[in-house]
């Protein structure tokens, strides 16, 4: 009976690590390959606008707004000022953006400022919208890339999206390992992920930052996602009808890490907990588009049950203390393609030695993600409500 009880427990564990460990050797696989503009010349006239949804961002907002004139100064840029009790939506207006307010105590989250901020965009004439946070610092190409893509046939776009050390913390003198471990785990999840389903076909998948659509996808996929986790949300529902999104890796925004402590853990347990709520409820729609024949909706279901690396790693640890022999090979493999994903990581950044050196707090940081695990449980329960993350403003 023990002997049962301990193999099920085995297989128990090798199936909640499985769709991870795939998933990190497809995305290793993938970025072998190139994964460039797929056409040549334009195929369709793309008039683009820029969505910024804003709460309560009167510190940032002003340096994304300039970040995303830099890049285009003719392009229809607009703030959604959502339910803001300070002056975001003044300094947007100072910085160059055209403001639209939503004052609604009811309509609460980012889904329903981008519904708003959509409506304007294409009322005012734009036929695709890019979604810049109101954190963000765009690259100068991000307009032009993106337009191109689109207008190459590209229904839906997603770009580089990092995070970025304040500039205090960056440089050689300022080693903030646990920081630097979080840019490292940020890169992995929305660049070498995103870059290997590129390269293999799939959908890139939205990240909720740096991403477009046309209205013609608005229009067949409507954006009525209204979880904390909206971007994962729509992004099950783009594939499901059998919509994918485009890599657009020249092009980059860089958002501003939060500050850490109790802004941190709130922020990284919505992203958890909102993914395990969308996996929850996406799972029947995306078997039903894979038994319909959309294949690439396979690769969705794994990265939705996916759990994050540091999760992953915890439970590849308690496969020590099974006395399973086919458990201990299956974690000795995992944990292969997690050093290999690691590096990959690392080597994509701008700063791999001090990333992969932050490496040494690992412990400290499996712990701590250990120690928020009923945080991420309550963030996934269907009432759990969008809360704004305390950042600090940045030059």
């Amino acid at each position: 009976m023990v002997q049962v009880s301990i193999l099920a427990l085995a297989v128990t564990m090798a199936a909640f690590a499985t769709p991870l460990f795939l998933n990190l050797a497809l995305s290793i696989v993938g970025n072998l390959f190139r994964t460039g503009r797929q056409g040549g010349a334009a195929q369709r006239e793309i008039h683009l606008a820029v969505v910024v949804p804003a709460h309560d961002e009167e510190l940032m907002i002003a340096r994304t707004v300039e970040s995303v004139r830099a890049a285009d100064r003719s392009i229809p840029l607009y703030v959604v000022a959502h339910n803001c009790s300070d002056s975001t939506a003044a300094t947007a207006a100072a910085a160059g953006a055209q403001v639209v307010e939503l004052n609604n105590p009811k309509l609460r989250g980012k889904g329903a400022a981008l519904r708003h901020g959509f409506a304007a965009a294409l009322a005012a004439g734009a036929n695709a919208v890019l979604v810049v946070d109101a954190d963000s610092v765009a690259s100068a190409n991000l307009i032009s890339a993106t337009r191109a893509a689109l207008e190459d046939g590209a229904q839906a776009t997603q770009c580089r999206y990092e995070l970025e050390l304040p500039a205090a913390q960056a440089g050689a003198n300022d080693f903030r390992p646990l920081a630097r471990l979080r840019v490292l785990a940020f890169r992995g999840m929305n660049v070498v992920r995103a870059r290997g389903r590129a390269g293999l076909g799939f959908s890139t998948g939205l990240f909720g930052n740096g991403f477009a659509v046309t209205a013609e996808t608005l229009e067949r996929v409507p954006f009525s996602a209204n979880s904390i986790a909206e971007d994962v949300e729509y992004s099950t529902k783009l594939i499901a009808e059998g919509v994918r999104v485009r890599w657009v890796g020249e092009a980059f925004v860089h958002a501003h890490i939060p500050a850490g402590g109790a802004a941190q853990a709130t922020q990284e347990a919505r992203w958890e907990g909102g993914r395990l709520r969308v996996a929850s409820q996406a799972t029947g729609r995306l078997c039903a588009a894979v038994l319909h024949g959309n294949w690439r909706a396979l690769e969705t279901l794994a990265d939705v049950w996916s759990l994050p690396l540091s999760r992953g790693i915890l439970a590849l640890l308690l496969t020590a203390f099974l006395p399973v022999h086919w458990l201990h090979v299956f974690a000795i493999v995992c944990a292969g393609i997690a050093v290999l994903y690691v590096l990959e990581s690392a080597l994509l950044g701008s700063e791999p030695a001090q990333e992969l050196a932050a490496l040494a707090a690992a412990p400290v940081y499996l712990l701590w993600k250990a120690a928020i695990t009923p945080l991420v449980v309550r963030q996934s329960r269907s009432r759990a409500a969008w809360a704004r993350t305390k950042r600090e403003a940045q030059p």
